[in-house]
C-alpha cells in the first residue's frame, strides 16, 4: 500500500488492498472499500479558454474528471499557463486553505531537472474523485492575457468493492473530498 503525497506517485491503493474514504458522499465514520482493480489515466489536458488578465475565472468544472459507479480516481495535476489554480472540491469547499487565507497552485516549472519546487508543487497537487458527484472546481487567476488556460492531470483508477469495518485489513483513510473541519 502506498501513501497520499508519495514523491514516486504509485496508487494509493493495489488490488484487494483495503481504506476507508471520507468526504460529502460517505457516512459520518467513512466507508470501507476493497480495491478489485487499479488502471492507469496517463495524461489528460483540460483546456479552460481565454482569460483577462488578472480577472478571477471561477467554478470551471470538467466533467471528464468524473468516474463510473464505484470507481476513484487519484489524480495529480500540472498548471501549463502564466496563472495560478484553486481547488474547490466540492464546489463549497476551498482545498488548500488556512484558517485565514485560500493557497493555489502556481504556474509548474518548465525545463530543467527535476528539482525540489517541481516536487513539491507535484505532491500538492494531488486530489481524489468518486463516482460522479462533487465534480471538483477550478478557480483560475491569469497573470497575463491567455487565449488558453490549460491544466494537466495524470494519475491512477480504482474499481472498488463496498465492503463492512470488519473487512478492513488496514488503517488506510482517504479524503476523497471537503475537509474535516468543513472548510
Amino acid at each position: 500500500m502506498s501513501q497520499v503525497f508519495n514523491s514516486e506517485f504509485n496508487p494509493v491503493l493495489l488490488p484487494n488492498e483495503t481504506a476507508t474514504l471520507f468526504g460529502a458522499e460517505f457516512p459520518k465514520g467513512g466507508q470501507p472499500v476493497r480495491c478489485r482493480a487499479v488502471g492507469g489515466l496517463p495524461e489528460y489536458v483540460a483546456d479552460f479558454g481565454a482569460q483577462t488578465a488578472a480577472t478571477w475565472d471561477r467554478d470551471n468544472e470538467d466533467t471528464n474528471l468524473e468516474m463510473a459507479s464505484l470507481e476513484l480516481a487519484q489524480y495529480r495535476m500540472r498548471v501549463l499557463d502564466n496563472m495560478r489554480v484553486q481547488l474547490r472540491h466540492p464546489s463549497a469547499v476551498q482545498q488548500w486553505r488556512s484558517n485565514n487565507t485560500n493557497f493555489y497552485l502556481r504556474q509548474f516549472p518548465n525545463g530543467g531537472s527535476w528539482d525540489p519546487l517541481k516536487d513539491f508543487l507535484f505532491r500538492a497537487s494531488e486530489f481524489f474523485v468518486y463516482e460522479d458527484d462533487n465534480t471538483p472546481q477550478f478557480d483560475i487567476y491569469p497573470y497575463v492575457t491567455l487565449t488558453a488556460s490549460r491544466i494537466w492531470f495524470g494519475g491512477w483508477r480504482f474499481k472498488l468493492e463496498l465492503i463492512t469495518t470488519a473487512e478492513l485489513t488496514s488503517k488506510q483513510e482517504i479524503w476523497v473530498d471537503g475537509w474535516p473541519s468543513g472548510k
